[in-house]
C-alpha cells in the first residue's frame, strides 16, 4: 500500500467514525468497531486526534460523543442552508397552511436525514427530530430522493440492504413514477397509520438539494390528500433554485 492510498483509508475510517458518533448520543470505541467494521484498536487511534480538535469528546463513562465544533458546525449548516438559504421560512409557512408536521430531508449515504422539522399544531400529531435518520429505502421521503438520482445509487443502495430482486423491481418502478408525477406518497410503510408525501428540492443546476416531506395521520389525510400533496408540491417548487 502506497503512502497516499494509506491516507485515503484513514481519512474515509475517520468520516465513517465521525458519521457513526452523529447517529447516537453516546457510543463505546466497541460499539463504534462494531457500526463502522473497522478495528476497535483502529477506532482508540481514529478518536484521540478527533477527541484534540474538539469534533467528538469522552465522557467519565468512557463513551465519546459529538464535540462542541459539531455545534458550530451544525449552526454554520443552518445559516448558510436552511435560515439564509430560506428553507426553515417555507416549512414554517407549509405547517401552517397545512396544520401538519413538515420537514426538509436531505440524502446522506443510504440514509435519509432530517435536517429540519416545523412540528403539526395539532395534539395528535405526527413526530420527527432534527438529526433523526431512517433507511433510504422506504417511505415516500426514501422513493423521492432515489428518483432522482443515478442507478448505480440506487442499485448501491439496494446492494446494501441485501434487497431482494423482486422488490428492487417494485422500488425501481415506485421511482419510475415519482419521477414522472413529481412527487411521492406513501401509507403506513415506515409507521403504521402515517401518511406521508415528498417533492424533490432542485437548486439552479437540477441538483437535487433535498426533498420537502409532509406527514400526517391517516385519518386526517385521507379526505385531504390532494390539497397536501398540492402545499408540498407548491413548497418544493418555491425552494428549488434557492438552496445555495
Amino acid at each position: 500500500m502506497d503512502g497516499s492510498t494509506g491516507a485515503e483509508t484513514q481519512t474515509t475510517r475517520l468520516l465513517q467514525v465521525l458519521s457513526s458518533l452523529a447517529k447516537v448520543p453516546q457510543a463505546t470505541a466497541k460499539e463504534l468497531a462494531e457500526s463502522t467494521q473497522i478495528p476497535v484498536s483502529t477506532v482508540y487511534r481514529l478518536l484521540n486526534p478527533l477527541v484534540a480538535a474538539g469534533f467528538a469528546q469522552k465522557t467519565s463513562s468512557r463513551h465519546f460523543g459529538a464535540g462542541p465544533i459539531a455545534v458550530q458546525l451544525s449552526e454554520r449548516y443552518r445559516d448558510t442552508t436552511l435560515t439564509t438559504g430560506s428553507v426553515t421560512p417555507y416549512l414554517l409557512q407549509l405547517a401552517q397552511d397545512s396544520g401538519e408536521l413538515a420537514a426538509f430531508m436531505v440524502a446522506h449515504g443510504t440514509e435519509a436525514v432530517c435536517v429540519e422539522a416545523v412540528e403539526s399544531r395539532h395534539t395528535l400529531r405526527c413526530s420527527y427530530t432534527v438529526g433523526a435518520s431512517q433507511p433510504l429505502l422506504h417511505g415516500a421521503t426514501a422513493t423521492a430522493l432515489l428518483s432522482r438520482m443515478p442507478a448505480d445509487f440506487r442499485s448501491a443502495v439496494f446492494e446494501h440492504y441485501s434487497v431482494p430482486p423482486h422488490q428492487r423491481t417494485t422500488l425501481e418502478q415506485a421511482c419510475t413514477k415519482a419521477l414522472a408525477d413529481g412527487y411521492s406518497i406513501s401509507s403506513g410503510e415506515l409507521d403504521v397509520g402515517i401518511w406521508g408525501v415528498s417533492a424533490p428540492v432542485l437548486d439552479g443546476a437540477g441538483t437535487l438539494g433535498g426533498v420537502v416531506t409532509l406527514m400526517a395521520p391517516v385519518e386526517r389525510s385521507v379526505h385531504r390528500s390532494t390539497e397536501l400533496i398540492g402545499l408540498v408540491r407548491r413548497t418544493a417548487n418555491a425552494l428549488s433554485g434557492g438552496i445555495r
